[in-house]
């Protein structure tokens, strides 16, 4: 199913739990709706019951993995290494082909990192454009102090949610009964 002229609309983000015995949960969150990806100032803490509000509209879906090898431990690379292939499997799961992905992650990116991910799309299924953005949620206030202030698009924001909520998950096993997890391998 061709979406003419959309923009698919990518966030992600992780659990930061890779040392846990689920592992790492990475969700992609996804949205055709332009307001997804627009930044806002969201409260210093987790609302549920805000992002299952968000979901409900068709135009908005998420998928996630676990990853558990050592190497994902602590790596700032979880997510340039597994989003796109989570963006993948869900265009293929959909039939979805569109011809521009902005892609939002969480955390520090580099040049080098943003050009992976758009060389990996670009030209692949009639992709024509890439763009990569990130939004780092820990800051340092004006005393110099390490606050948590997500200023992100919601997309950024309702990923995070997600994968913390996931991982509450009781066991690995259970991550994998949900239609909505998808197999790194």
């Amino acid at each position: 199913m061709e979406k003419e002229g959309a923009i698919l609309y990518v966030g992600g983000d992780d659990s930061n739990h890779a040392g846990t015995s689920k592992g790492e949960i990475i969700v992609s969150t996804f949205s055709f709706l332009k307001k997804d990806s627009l930044i806002q100032n969201f409260k210093n803490r987790r609302d549920y019951q805000k992002s299952f509000e968000w979901l409900k509209d068709p135009n908005r879906d998420y998928i996630y993995t676990a990853v558990t090898d050592e190497k994902y431990r602590h790596s700032s690379q979880n997510l340039v290494e597994v989003v796109p292939k989570l963006i993948e499997k869900y265009l293929f799961k959909n039939g979805l082909f569109v011809k521009q992905i902005n892609i939002y992650l969480d955390g520090r990116l580099d040049r080098g990192s943003k050009n992976l991910l758009r060389n990996y799309f670009i030209g692949k299924n009639g992709i024509e454009k890439v763009v990569v953005d990130n939004f780092i949620k820990k800051t340092k206030n004006s005393k110099g102090r390490k606050s948590k202030h997500p200023f992100c698009p919601p997309l950024v924001y309702h990923a995070d949610v997600i994968a913390n909520y996931l991982n509450f998950t009781p066991s690995y096993l259970e991550l994998t009964m949900s239609d909505k997890f998808v197999s790194n391998s």
